[in-house]
């Protein structure tokens, strides 16, 4: 789907504009996550003003695409329904994806003191990593359009155990006490690993649009049934 995505892209001035802003968008998703993890982490380097700013940004860009590809629509009927579509989801998860980004940055101000992990940090710090190869793994899609499948297939396949160890480091922070962390830490330490996890979960939305149906998006790739 992204294959045809990207030649769908290059059909016409409007859809080739689209293509740039959702490469646009996803570069700024990437950059405002590893400001916003590095103020939680630091407390310095970018402002939650300027964080707020760039994911109002990011909104805007949302809107646009939709005016486009609704304005390509209105000029070619139903030509590339369901690649309209696509995109539209498409855009709707790089946009989910900011938020969330937005929210890690919400943690210093809305609860101040320095963020603690505790034996948790660790692999924290390896989860930050991984998203952050992920989301360029999705930059590199688009803005290349080398070995898409490949590369789509890469990130969905991977999801289920990233979401596992996610869901299990949770449970662990939440069943076992650290006496190194106060209340207030291990809540906002659960809170910043439900908002990594909910960006792994946009991630793995966009790449499911190239091995899924448009009515699977999200989902796991259906198995054939045995015959």
């Amino acid at each position: 789907m992204f294959k045809a995505l990207i030649q769908w892209f290059k059909v016409g001035n409007l859809l080739a504009q689209a293509n740039e802003q959702v490469v646009e968008m996803l570069k700024e998703d990437l950059s405002l996550f590893r400001d916003s993890i590095k103020l939680l982490w630091t407390e310095g380097g970018i402002s939650i003003e300027e964080i707020r700013e760039r994911d109002h940004q990011i909104n805007r860009h949302v809107r646009d695409v939709r005016k486009k590809v609704l304005t390509h629509l209105a000029f070619s009927g139903s030509s590339g329904m369901e690649t309209a579509l696509v995109l539209i989801s498409i855009v709707v998860d790089i946009e989910r994806i900011g938020d969330h980004t937005k929210d890690i940055g919400y943690l210093t101000t809305d609860y101040p003191g320095k963020f603690k992990a505790g034996e948790f940090e660790n692999g924290l710090k390896k989860f930050e990593s991984l998203l952050i190869e992920r989301l360029q793994i999705l930059i590199d899609i688009f803005e290349s359009g080398d070995h898409i499948r490949e590369k789509a297939s890469q990130l969905t396949r991977t999801h289920p155990d990233i979401n596992s160890q996610f869901r299990d480091m949770i449970s662990s922070l939440i069943m076992k006490e650290d006496v190194s962390l106060t209340s207030s830490q291990s809540a906002i330490l659960t809170l910043y690993m439900r908002y990594l996890r909910r960006v792994e979960g946009h991630i793995f939305n966009i790449a499911s649009a190239e091995v899924n149906p448009f009515h699977r998006i999200g989902f796991k790739k259906k198995k054939k049934k045995a015959e």
